[in-house]
C-alpha cells in the first residue's frame, strides 16, 4: 500500500490524479521540501508550474543560515582544502555532533599543500558555549581561546581587534598563542556551523578581510543539515535564490518573510500544502481547513491529510544525490536496500503528466 485518499487506500494512479485536480484548483499553494537533490529539483520545477511557493520542512532553522550568506558573504573553503592546505584550524563557538568525523579526519592529517607541517588547533568559546567533544579534544590538542563571561560575538570582537594592535576592553584567555599562531600560519582556517546571529559572523568575516591583507585565510562553513544545505544549493542554481522562494507572478521572488509558509498558512494565504519528507517517522503538522496532500515514509495515511503517498528514501530505497561537508559538494547515495517504493522525482514526474490535462490557475 503506497497510497491513500483521506483513510482509504487507492492505486498510486488514483491518488496521482486527485493530487492534480487539487493542485489545478489551487490559487496559492504552498511546497514543504525535504527530499534529495533530485527530489528537490522535480518538486521546485512543479511549484514554478503551479506558481506555488516553497521551503524547507525546517525552514525556521535553515532561513537563519541562509541569511548568513546571502546578507553577508565572505571568505569559503572545501573540506578536501582545509585538509590539504591548512596549518591552523580554529573551531568557533558549537559544531554539530554529526561533523565529528570530519573534524577527526582533519586531526589525523597533517596538511601537505604547500609544505608539510604540523596543525595547530584553536577553539573560540564564549558564554554557553559547550567544551570540544572529548575525542576530538585529545587528539587535536585544541587550545581554547575566549572567555566564559562574553558572549561569541565580543569574543570575535576582542581577536579582531587585536589582531589588528587596537586596544580591547576585555581580556580573553590563551589569546597571545592566538595571535602568534595566526602571525605563522601559512592558512589558518576558521570552522563553524551555529552562529545564529548576524552580529558574529560579520565579525568572523572582517577579521578574516583582515587577515587577508596580509596572507591567505578561510572559513569552513559545516550546515547543520546536509540534506537541507542541498536543497539550498538546488534552489539557487534553479532560480537564482535560496528557500523561501515563491513564483505567485511567474518568476521566482525570494523573500524570506513573505514567503514564510508558516506564515502564509497562518495568516491564511495558502489554500494548499503540499508536504514532503523523506526522513522516518516525519509527518506533516495537522492543519485545520487547508487541504494536505503528504509524501511520507509512514505506512499509514497522515492523519488530517486529504491524499497521502508513500514514499521511498534516497540511498536506501533508490539511488539518489545528496550534500556531504565531507567534500563540499554533492555526491551519489547507492541504494542500500532497494525497494518498489517510488522516489520524489518519479512521483512529481507523474503529476506533472497528470497535469497536462488540468487548467492550471494561480495567485
Amino acid at each position: 500500500m503506497v497510497a491513500w485518499i483521506g483513510s482509504r487506500t487507492v492505486p498510486l494512479p488514483a491518488a496521482i490524479g486527485h493530487v492534480a485536480k487539487l493542485l489545478a484548483k489551487s490559487r496559492c499553494p504552498v511546497f514543504s521540501l525535504d527530499s534529495d537533490v533530485h527530489g528537490c529539483r522535480s518538486l521546485i520545477a512543479l511549484a514554478e508550474r503551479v506558481g506555488a511557493t516553497y521551503d524547507h520542512v525546517n525552514g525556521d532553522d535553515l532561513v537563519h543560515e541562509v541569511a548568513l550568506h546571502t546578507d553577508i558573504g565572505g571568505f569559503f573553503a572545501t573540506a578536501t582544502e582545509v585538509r590539504r592546505r591548512a596549518d591552523m584550524v580554529v573551531i568557533v563557538g558549537d559544531i554539530p555532533a554529526r561533523h565529528k568525523d570530519l573534524l577527526l579526519s582533519f586531526a589525523a592529517t597533517t596538511p601537505d599543500l604547500p609544505r608539510p607541517g604540523k596543525r595547530r588547533w584553536f577553539h573560540i568559546k564564549g558564554k554557553a558555549i559547550a567544551a570540544l567533544d572529548g575525542e576530538l579534544r585529545r587528539q587535536a590538542k585544541a587550545v581554547e581561546v575566549g572567555s566564559s563571561d562574553l558572549p561569541i560575538d565580543a569574543s570575535l570582537g576582542v581577536l579582531r581587534a587585536s589582531l589588528a594592535a587596537r586596544k580591547a576592553s576585555a581580556a580573553l584567555d590563551n589569546i597571545d598563542a592566538f595571535l602568534g599562531a595566526v602571525a605563522n600560519a601559512g592558512f589558518p582556517v576558521f570552522v563553524f556551523s551555529r552562529i545564529n546571529d548576524a552580529a558574529s559572523l560579520t565579525m568572523l568575516q572582517g577579521m578574516l578581510i583582515d587577515i587577508n591583507k596580509k596572507q591567505r585565510a578561510s572559513a569552513l562553513f559545516l550546515p547543520s543539515d546536509d540534506d537541507a544545505w542541498g536543497m539550498v544549493l538546488a534552489s539557487t542554481w534553479m532560480t537564482g535564490f535560496p528557500p523561501r522562494t515563491g513564483f505567485s507572478t511567474g518568476s521566482p521572488v525570494y523573500d524570506p518573510w513573505l514567503c514564510d509558509i508558516d506564515r502564509m498558512i497562518a495568516d491564511k494565504e495558502a489554500d494548499l500544502h503540499l508536504w514532503v519528507s523523506e526522513r522516518d517517522d516525519a509527518l506533516p503538522p495537522k492543519r485545520s481547513g487547508l487541504p494536505t496532500v503528504a509524501l511520507t515514509r509512514g505506512e499509514r495515511p497522515a492523519a488530517g491529510a486529504a491524499v497521502t503517498v508513500r514514499i521511498g528514501k534516497a540511498g536506501l530505497d533508490h539511488d539518489g544525490v545528496v550534500y556531504s561537508s565531507r567534500i563540499g559538494t554533492l555526491r551519489s547515495a547507492a541504494a542500500k536496500a532497494p525497494s518498489d517504493l517510488p522516489s520524489v522525482s518519479v512521483i512529481v514526474g507523474q503529476l506533472q503528466q497528470a497535469l497536462q490535462g488540468e487548467g492550471v490557475t494561480s495567485c
